[in-house]
């Protein structure tokens, strides 16, 4: 039994789960906390310090319950300390919570990790993928066949790190969304692909989009993944949702704790949609901790 834990720029999370025998990932708990250890940080380039407490709370959690079930405990760190100037103000206490280091990882690794966690799973081996894993601070576009990672990237573009640098209104204006889908365009021209039908995406910008999609009330990872939307229909929940004011996106029990960011991060997911050529979303409830799972 593994523990992984995979801390981002908005949220925290826990993977306990070990490898089966035909080599999927057997889930025994699978946890999601809303912490944003990378408030503000995009801006000022330091970690503040009651995002720190919170996500060293919701650490000391996590490690009881790798305890709780004898789980080897790795623990990694992204684009939210990549960010800081001041990251040992968060890895020296986060240290001596965990009784180990935390391992802050590069882009390029983000990315790759992010591709094995679907490619781990898929049967041919010749299957071209597309994956994308949209988090807080920065945006992870892979491509490859099979196993074999043939294009990875870490793009500086997330839901917080956009939220806090354009959409300042409320509901926010056409101009600041397009300024959002701007800075996400030239972030993904750098990494020129050819196009590809599908587009597997990743983490919460992606899950919470197609949960919204089927109008869920509360997460339903069994339900959610898998799931194939077409770039029309991610499109115009896209629109809904940038017409809603704060206060009505706060009120659906989906959107806690991604309320004020889910605008950006869906702008950053019909750019990559169109960046790709692809029509249609398949969205996989997985991350760069399912690869870890040995």
């Amino acid at each position: 039994m593994r523990a992984v834990i995979d801390i981002g720029t908005n949220s925290v999370l826990l993977l306990l789960a070990e490898r089966g025998s035909n080599g999927s990932v057997v889930i025994h708990d699978d946890r999601a906390t809303i912490t944003r250890l990378g408030e503000g940080v995009a801006k000022s380039r330091q970690l503040q310090p009651k995002a720190i407490e919170r996500t060293l709370a919701v650490l000391r959690e996590y490690r009881a319950l790798a305890e709780e079930h004898d789980a080897a405990l790795e623990v990694v760190a992204t684009e939210g300390l990549r960010m800081a100037q001041n990251p040992e103000a968060f890895l020296v206490p986060a240290l001596e919570v965990l009784d180990r280091p935390v391992r802050l990882i590069s882009g390029l690794e983000e990315a790759e990790l992010s591709y094995r966690s679907v490619a781990l799973e898929v049967d041919d081996e010749d299957t071209p993928l597309r994956v994308i894993d949209i988090g807080g601070g920065s945006t992870e576009l892979v491509a490859g066949v099979g196993p074999d990672v043939l294009d990875a990237c870490s793009h500086p573009v997330g839901s917080v790190r956009m939220t806090e640098q354009f959409l300042r209104g409320n509901p926010p204006t056409l101009s600041q969304i397009a300024l959002v889908a701007q800075a996400a365009r030239e972030a993904f021209a750098e990494q020129l692909l050819a196009p590809r039908p599908e587009l597997h995406g990743l983490a919460g910008t992606v899950t919470t989009v197609a949960a919204l999609l089927l109008k869920l009330e509360h997460y339903d990872r069994e339900r959610v993944d898998g799931t194939r939307w077409s770039a029309d229909q991610v499109e115009d929940l896209r629109d809904r949702l940038a017409m809603q004011t704060l206060e009505q996106r706060s009120r659906v029990p989906i959107l806690e704790g991604r309320a004020d960011v889910i605008v950006a991060g869906a702008t950053i997911l019909v750019e990559a949609l169109r960046h790709c050529g692809a029509k249609t979303l398949v969205v996989r409830d997985r991350g760069l901790r399912y690869a870890l799972i040995e």
